[in-house]
C-alpha cells in the first residue's frame, strides 16, 4: 500500500504487454491495482479470494485452469458460478515473507487462450515481475531510511552548539547547520554573503586538515571564530570538507562556567576576607594537579575542609576520599591501618585480611590529618608509598601499586619538629610540594561575623527556632575576642547560645552571663604561650625582633602581634626595625 502508484504502473504495463487482465493484492487481500473492470474496485476488500489465499500461504503459484470448479474453489461464494475463464497467480514474497499476490486473469476465450498457450513462461514472467514488486518495495524502505536518517541528521547537527558546514574543492557550500547560519550571519540560503564566499575560498586552500582562529566582520560587528577544518570524502575529482565554528568569546563563557562549576566545592567554606578568598582560589589551582599537599594552621580553622574541597574539585572526585587521624589512632594499629594486612598476618588479625586506607583510595584521595603525630617507623614506610607509589601488606610477599593523591595537614610547625629530629626531613620535604597555610580567625576578622550569621542559619534550621541574629554590642566583643580555637570555637559557641536563646536576637542583655560564662571575657588575654622562649626583652634586640617577625609570617598574623609578643608598642616596633634595617 505504501507504493501502490508504483504497484498500479506495473500493473498497467504487464496487462499491456500481455493483453491479459491483471490484479495485485496484498496479504490482507485488499486489491492494490487492477486493469480493466478490476480497476474500479481498487484499495477494496477481494471476495472469492480463496486462491490468492492457498498461493500466500504456501508461497507457491496456482494455475486455474477451470475456475469456480477447482478443488480450491469449493468454498469460494462463486463456486460452479465463477466470471474467470483461466486464471494464474504468483505469490509476493519480501525478507522470506508472503506479503501479496499478482494474479492474471482471463474473462474470454481469446484471454484463456493467450493465458495458458506457453503456461511456463508466463509463471516464469509472473515471478520476475513479483521480484521486481519486492525489490520496489525495497527501494521505497531503504529511501525512507535514508531519509530518517537525514532528518536525524540535521536534528543532531542543529542540536550541536557549533557551527558546522560541508564545502567542497569548488568552494560549493552543501550542508549548513542552524548554528553555522548565526555565526556567519547567513539569513537567507539562496544568497550568500561576499564575506562568506571569501571565507569558503580561504577554508579550500591549504591542508586538509587544520584548527585556525579567523577574524571575520559581520554587519559591522568584529567576530572571532575558532574553525576546525577536516576532510570528510572524496568523489570523483572532487573532495568534500568538514568545517566547524565556534564563537570564541562563547568558548571562553562556556570555560568559565565550567571552572566555576568545578569550584563550587570551596562555596561550602565560609569567608569574604581577602586572606580566605585567596587561599581557596590557591587551593582550586592546586586541586587541577596530582600532587602531594600539606595543609598547616591552627586548630580549628578547617584544614579537613579544604582537603575536601580539594578533592571534590579534581579530578579524582569520583573515587573515594579517606580520611585518617595519625593522631587519634594507637602506634600499633596505625600500620595495619593504613596499609593492610593478609589473613593470619598477626594474632587477632581478621581472618579475611584487610586492605588498609590506601588501598581503598586508590585512585582517589587520601587525607592524613595530624600527620605531625604520626610514628618515626610509620613516617619511613610512607616516605616510601610517596616515592614508589605502592604499598606492602603486613605480612604480604610483594608490593601493590596504588594512584593516591596524598593530602596531609598538622597545626604544628613540622620545621621545628624536624629541627628536634621527631621528624624527618626527608619525609616533609616530600609532604610539603604543595603549602597550603591556613590563616587563623583573628587574622582574618571580616569572616567572623559571615561564619556567625551562616551558623545562626544551620542551627535556626537545625533546632527549629527563629533567632534573628547577633546584636551590635555582641559583634564588637566577638570581634575582639582572640577565638584561639578559630572557627571550630566560634561554631560551638553560636551552637551553646541556641541552647538557650531561641527567638529575637543574640545581645548583651539577652545572653550577656551566657557569652562572659562561655568566652571568660574577664580573664581572656592574648595567649602567647606557643612563642619561643627566646621572645624575651632580655635578649639581644635585633635577634628577638627578627624571631619575632618570622613567628608572626608564619603564623600569618599581623604587626600588632608581633608588639605584643615583644612587649613593645608598635611605634617603638618600627623604629627598632628602621634602626637594625631588618626587612619586613
Amino acid at each position: 500500500m505504501d507504493i501502490q502508484p508504483v504497484v498500479q504502473s506495473i500493473a498497467d504495463a504487464i496487462a499491456a504487454a500481455l493483453k491479459i487482465e491483471v490484479e495485485i493484492a496484498n496479504h490482507h487481500f485488499i486489491r492494490v491495482a487492477g486493469t480493466g473492470e478490476q480497476k474500479v474496485s481498487v484499495l477494496r476488500k477481494m471476495e472469492g479470494d480463496l486462491v490468492y489465499q492457498s498461493a500466500i500461504r504456501t508461497g507457491q503459484p496456482l494455475v486455474i485452469e477451470n475456475p469456480g470448479f477447482e478443488e480450491v474453489c469449493e468454498r469460494c461464494l462463486f463456486f460452479e458460478n465463477c466470471a474467470e475463464t483461466g486464471e494464474i497467480c504468483a505469490p509476493i514474497t519480501y525478507r522470506d515473507r508472503s506479503l501479496g499476490v499478482i494474479g492474471l486473469l482471463a474473462f474470454d476465450e481469446e484471454q484463456r487462450r493467450r493465458l495458458f498457450e506457453n503456461t511456463e513462461g508466463t509463471l516464469t514472467f509472473l515471478s520476475k515481475m513479483a521480484d521486481l514488486l519486492s525489490s520496489k518495495l525495497h527501494e521505497h524502505e531503504m529511501f525512507q531510511q535514508l531519509t530518517r536518517s537525514s532528518e536525524k541528521m540535521v536534528k543532531v547537527m542543529n542540536l550541536v552548539n557549533q557551527g558546522i558546514i560541508v564545502i567542497d574543492e569548488e568552494e560549493m557550500l552543501h550542508e549548513t547547520n542552524q548554528k553555522a547560519e548565526i555565526l556567519l550571519g547567513i539569513e537567507n540560503k539562496s544568497f550568500i554573503p561576499s564575506y562568506v564566499k571569501n571565507l569558503l575560498k580561504e577554508l579550500t586552500k591549504g591542508p586538509e586538515e587544520f584548527n585556525r582562529t579567523i577574524s571575520l566582520t559581520i554587519n559591522k560587528e568584529e567576530r572571532k571564530l575558532y574553525i576546525t577544518k577536516q576532510k570528510l570524502s572524496s568523489t570523483g575529482k572532487f573532495s568534500e570538507y568538514l568545517i566547524s565554528l565556534q564563537d570564541v568569546n562563547e568558548i571562553r563563557s562556556l570555560a568559565e562556567m565550567a571552572t566555576e562549576e568545578q569550584k563550587k566545592p570551596f562555596d561550602q567554606i565560609i569567608g569574604v576576607s581577602p586572606q580566605i578568598r585567596e587561599v581557596k582560589e590557591y587551593a582550586y589551582r592546586v586541586s587541577q594537579s596530582h600532587s602531594t599537599v600539606l595543609i598547616q594552621g591552627e586548630s580549628g580553622t578547617g584544614k579537613e575542609e579544604f582537603a575536601k574541597a580539594i578533592h571534590k574539585s579534581s579530578l579524582r572526585k569520583e573515587y573515594p576520599f579517606i580520611t585518617v587521624n595519625c593522631g587519634a589512632i594507637p602506634e600499633n594499629l596505625l600500620e595495619s591501618e593504613l596499609f593492610g594486612y593478609e589473613k593470619g598476618a598477626f594474632t587477632g588479625a581478621d581472618s579475611r585480611g584487610k586492605p588498609g586506607k590506601f588501598k581503598l583510595a586508590h585512585k582517589g584521595t587520601i587525607f592524613l590529618d595530624e600527620i605531625g603525630e604520626m610514628p618515626s617507623l610509620l613516617q619511613v614506610k610512607l616516605l616510601r608509598v610517596l616515592q614508589e607509589r605502592e604499598i606492602e601488606h603486613l605480612g604480604g610477599t610483594g608490593p601493590i601499586p596504588v594512584d593516591v593523591r596524598v593530602i596531609a595537614a598538622t597545626n604544628k610547625d613540622l620545621k621545628d619538629l624536624v629541627a628536634n629530629g621527631s621528624f624527618r626531613e626527608d619525609l616533609y620535604f616530600r609532604l610539603n610540594v604543595i603549602p597550603i597555610i591556613l590563616p587563623p580567625l583573628r587574622s582574618r576578622r571580616e569572616d567572623i561575623l559571615a561564619l556567625s550569621e551562616y551558623f545562626i542559619s544551620t542551627f535556626n534550621h537545625l533546632f527549629d527556632v527563629n533567632v534573628l541574629g547577633i546584636g551590635e554590642d555582641v559583634k564588637e566583643l566577638m570581634l575582639n575576642y582572640s577565638w584561639k580555637g578559630n572557627v571550630r570555637e566560634l561554631k560551638n559557641f553560636i551552637e551553646y547560645l541556641f541552647n538557650f536563646i531561641n527567638v529575637d536576637w543574640i545581645t548583651m542583655e539577652s545572653a550577656g552571663d551566657l557569652i562572659q560564662r562561655k568566652l571568660d571575657i574577664k580573664k581572656e588575654k592574648k595567649d602567647l604561650s606557643t612563642a619561643p622562649a627566646s621572645f624575651l626583652l632580655d635578649k639581644i634586640e635585633k635577634e628577638t625582633i627578627m624571631k619575632a617577625l618570622n613567628y608572626i609570617r608564619y603564623h600569618n598574623l599581623k604587626i600588632e602581634d608581633a608588639s605584643e609578643l615583644l612587649g613593645i608598642g608598635r611605634a617603638t616596633l618600627f623604629r627598632k626595625i628602621k634602626k637594625y634595617q631588618i626587612e619586613t
